[in-house]
């Protein structure tokens, strides 16, 4: 009996391993992983709320996005939104595009989400929360995992340098921050910028050179980084379906060729 009931146990490990193998093997793999990350500060009222949302959502409908999302290796991508502002809520998580219907669903949940608001611009608070929720959980294997960032202000809870802190760590795990800053009537940020409650001295007095900063300038400066990083600028919130769909386009162009590229150069390694 015990002989019998050995084998049984060795038997049953044998088929958990042979169904854990399976499932490695069955993983899916994206050409691209994006995280939408849309910012619903105090500064946006309903109308540029529903611009970014609604831009997003046309995007995913655009024939010409859908085929540039499915035309790499794998033919598949993976997105994902935060909203974000004091902290970040995950409105939308991991959802597979694998065809037009995909896209279609997708742009449907996103019109109808219900609104989500906060008071400040916490950026720094959002990149940490991002690479600790959904970069962790993607549903696969990426060729480029990207973190796409839109938002009018800086950082007023942490600041620059907590945001570049955050930047940093994110960026070194293998993910791409791009940006999409979308430049408001004050065109220009600067020190006197409203501040979340706590925000420290010592940053305001590291700050006397964002006097004349643009929001494209601080984005470049402390957002936008790893692999293949950049930023469009939307001129204001009725530029903001257009700047969004060319750097969604960019992206997906990025996650195809420069997984290729990668590819190409880690094979001629080989050779050498």
């Amino acid at each position: 009996m015990a002989h019998l009931a050995r084998s049984r146990m060795i038997g049953g490990l044998a088929l958990a391993a042979a169904l854990v193998c399976a499932a490695t093997a069955r993983a899916e793999k994206f050409d691209t992983a994006l995280i939408l990350a849309v910012d619903v500060s105090g500064s946006m009222d309903d109308a540029r709320y529903r611009v970014q949302f609604e831009g997003v959502a046309r995007a995913l409908e655009d024939p010409s996005v859908v085929q540039a999302l499915l035309g790499g290796p794998h033919h598949r991508a993976a997105v994902s939104m935060l909203a974000w502002s004091d902290t970040s809520h995950e409105v939308m998580s991991w959802q597979v595009i694998a065809d037009m219907r995909d896209a279609r669903r997708i742009a449907g949940v996103i019109r109808a989400m219900p609104r989500v608001s906060g008071e400040f611009t916490c950026l720094a608070t959002m990149l940490r929360e991002a690479r600790e929720g959904l970069v962790r959980s993607v549903p696969g294997e990426a060729s480029a995992l990207v973190i796409d960032v839109s938002g009018d202000g800086p950082d007023n809870c942490a600041g620059a340098h907590a945001t570049e802190e955050e930047r940093d760590k994110t960026i070194a795990g293998g993910v791409t921050i791009n940006g999409l800053p979308i430049r408001t009537e004050n065109e220009f940020i600067g020190t006197g910028a409203y501040r979340a409650p706590g925000f420290g001295m010592e940053e305001l007095r590291n700050e006397p050179h964002m006097a004349g900063t643009t929001i494209e300038d601080w984005y470049r400066r402390h957002v936008i980084g790893g692999p293949g990083a950049f930023h469009v600028v939307a001129n204001g919130y009725a530029d903001f379906e257009r700047a969004f769909r060319r750097k969604f386009l960019r992206e997906i162009a990025f996650g195809r060729d420069g997984a290729r590229r990668l590819s190409l150069k880690a094979a001629s390694a080989r050779r050498d």
